[in-house]
């Protein structure tokens, strides 16, 4: 999972061009690359996934991914996913305390050859902070916005800040109920492990927090083996 590609700052959210290279490549040697609809027909029996299977993800749609990531991707001929925050789809806004630029419509349709798109909800509020009652309306709101723009949406959602009510099983419940009655087949956490096949909690998907403020050792670690102590 990463968030941001820029030119040459790394933080805890951002890679820099050459190391995001740099792990393509090692990743390229070892698994197989699989898309947003690999997964999902794999999730509804009508197709089985390779060997070493492994997806590729951004949040929220940044402008970045375009601008530094999508070449390298493309070099590489590599299928990724991005989870969009739908209400910040071309726009310029104050996001994390500053201004930030997203994804616009011409930028996503030109990478749509390898990129494929789904839900991170309407404005990137926590779903534990949205009431029990108002779970479907935010969950087919942003499927429906995005839908709206002619994207191909996948049946998918990324928990903002990864965070669901895994804790309150009454709540989780209701939040699977409403991810079904929307079509969201699966959802996504981070939780930095590995997923075993077959996937027996598809409301739970595991994902590793790719870091920029990560050296290529603890890199190579983390996605053979999952989360470091």
């Amino acid at each position: 999972m990463y968030h941001k590609v820029s030119e040459n700052h790394r933080d805890f959210l951002t890679v820099d061009k050459v190391q995001f290279n740099e792990q393509i490549e090692f990743l390229s040697k070892r698994y197989n690359f699989i898309s947003f609809s690999d997964l999902n027909f794999y999730l509804e029996g009508a197709k089985t996934l390779p060997e070493n299977p492994l997806l590729i993800t951004f949040d929220d749609g940044y402008y970045d991914n375009f601008t530094n990531a999508y070449p390298i991707l493309k070099k590489h001929n590599v299928p990724f996913g991005i989870f969009l925050v739908s209400d910040f789809v071309g726009k310029e806004i104050i996001h994390d305390g500053k201004i930030q630029k997203f994804l616009g419509i011409d930028e996503l349709t030109e990478m749509s050859h390898l990129a494929q798109y789904a839900c991170h909800s309407r404005r990137h509020e926590n779903i534990n902070d949205i009431s029990e009652n108002n779970l479907k309306e935010e969950i087919s709101a942003c499927k429906s916005n995005l839908k709206e723009l002619n994207l191909d949406v996948q049946p998918f959602w990324a928990y903002t800040y990864g965070a669901f009510p895994k804790k309150h099983p009454e709540k989780m419940k209701k939040l699977i109920k409403a991810f079904e009655s929307s079509e969201i087949k699966a959802a996504f956490r981070i939780g930095n492990r590995i997923n075993n096949l077959p996937i027996k909690s598809p409301y739970r998907i595991e994902r590793l927090d790719i870091r920029g403020d990560d050296n290529f050792l603890k890199f190579s670690f983390k996605v053979r083996f999952g989360k470091i102590l």
